[in-house]
């Protein structure tokens, strides 16, 4: 007698019967997945009809692709696919302050890959604040991963309310500039 769990497919599988054009297939790989897809782009954007978009987006590629796409992890494949598409709405839209941080702490990884990636970004984040000028990354640290108010930062660090702001400011605009060119750099590079 065979239990319930015997007729769970994997995602190889479905995706076997996705190229046979299974519209069963396609909607288990959705409802399967979409959730984790969803909060991964929410966790950086923060605008769900945004999230929800992109992991559409995603899903109607695989269903579009579905004859000559070979996936051969599908979750990794599904992340690195919302990835691309979040980082490409943030290139076509306007890259906020808040974008930054959130991708500074996007830590929703799954799998050893991910992972990998998650270390990439946390060492462009160590190597971009690395070139702050040393006041400016002091400020920032303590803002950011000590969760000081500015008040609190001046207090430290000796300076006025005004100037924390400002270094602030500074370390957000550099970020943004690193973040954008190395957005456009793995666009440019997932391209070709």
């Amino acid at each position: 007698m065979e239990t319930p769990q015997q007729h769970i497919q994997s995602d190889e599988q479905l995706l076997q019967s996705l190229q046979q054009d299974s519209r069963q297939a396609f909607n288990e790989l959705y409802f399967r997945h979409w959730e984790n897809l969803y909060r991964a782009a929410y966790s950086v954007l923060r605008d769900e009809d945004s999230a929800k978009d992109i992991v559409q987006e995603v899903f109607f590629s695989i269903w579009k692709k579905r004859h000559t796409q070979q996936i051969r992890q599908l979750s990794a494949y599904l992340f690195q696919a919302v990835k691309f598409q979040v980082a490409r709405q943030l290139r076509h839209g306007k890259l906020l302050d808040i974008h930054v941080e959130r991708l500074g702490h996007l830590h929703t990884m799954n799998t050893t890959e991910e992972s990998l990636h998650a270390s990439e970004l946390d060492a462009l984040l160590e190597t971009t604040l690395g070139k702050l000028p040393e006041r400016c990354r002091d400020v920032f640290y303590l803002s950011r991963f000590e969760q000081l108010s500015n008040k609190e930062i001046a207090q430290r660090l000796n300076l006025s309310t005004r100037t924390v702001e400002w270094h602030i400011s500074n370390a957000l605009k550099h970020l943004r500039h690193t973040i954008e060119n190395t957005f456009l750099l793995l666009i440019l590079f997932m391209l070709h």
